[in-house]
């Protein structure tokens, strides 16, 4: 029995491993409710808007309980009341615990397509970059950058070249 300020939502084992998948993608090491916390956060803040995909969800199984805030039971119940008409029409969603999984399914995608622009680079793969550094300021001895900006730089040059190579290629 969750606490004085959480409370429990019913989720199918679908809903968890799309829940479990998004949470490390964009918030590697997170507790899954966290990952609720942080993206209702961000629907409020306008960081993206969830819409209505074309989705089937899978709503086999039994449910699960996952203990969260109750600000986000409370954000959940709203947005209920608000959208369960369209969420009918459109999925055929007739309780609160079906339209969870479609809500939650339709924020994930939301979050996804807001992505799309942004590119996703591990610290690994900036060896080359540290690299090039390490030359930089071997070379530049007295017009030492920092490595942040360095590579702010060196990233932003790089990018006006693959949009020039672009431009040329699309003539």
């Amino acid at each position: 029995m969750p606490g004085q300020g959480y409370s429990t939502i019913g989720l199918k084992p679908s809903i968890l491993k799309r829940l479990r998948q998004v949470t490390d993608v964009y918030y590697p090491g997170m507790f899954l409710p966290s990952t609720l916390i942080i993206i209702m956060n961000e629907i409020k803040l306008g960081y993206y808007t969830p819409r209505l995909h074309n989705i089937k969800v899978d709503l086999t199984g039994k449910y699960n309980s996952l203990t969260i805030r109750s600000d986000i039971k409370d954000w959940l119940e709203a947005s209920y009341q608000n959208l369960k008409d369209e969420y009918s029409k459109k999925y055929g969603v007739d309780s609160f615990a079906q339209f969870i999984s479609y809500f939650i399914i339709n924020i994930f995608e939301s979050k996804d397509e807001s992505q799309d622009h942004i590119i996703r680079l591990k610290g690994s793969e900036f060896k080359w970059l540290i690299e090039e550094y390490k030359k930089k300021k071997h070379n530049d001895a007295q017009d030492i950058l920092s490595f942040d900006r360095f590579a702010d730089e060196f990233l932003r040059e790089l990018l006006e070249k693959v949009n020039e190579a672009k431009k040329i290629l699309t003539i």
